[in-house]
């Protein structure tokens, strides 16, 4: 082994990589809401396009989205 190879295998990433599992603990720690919810003011974001809604009172009902009408968010 050359000693070129040895300082690559010691290296380590630049870049933080994101596995399947952190991926999926990160979607756990989300709340989930359907559209006609009450759940309180902030933003709320569409799972099948991403378009952001934000309800600023917090008795106010979540819509469905108004680019694809989906109606599961994610906090």
């Amino acid at each position: 082994m050359t000693s070129s190879t040895v300082e690559m295998d010691n290296r380590q990433p630049s870049q933080k990589s994101y596995t399947r599992f952190t991926i999926s603990k990160n979607i756990w720690r989300t709340k989930m809401v359907t559209a006609g919810e009450k759940p309180g003011t902030g933003f709320y974001f569409c799972i099948q396009c991403g378009r952001r809604t934000y309800l600023e009172i917090g008795t106010d009902r979540l819509p469905p989205c108004t680019k694809c009408h989906g109606t599961e968010f994610k906090k």
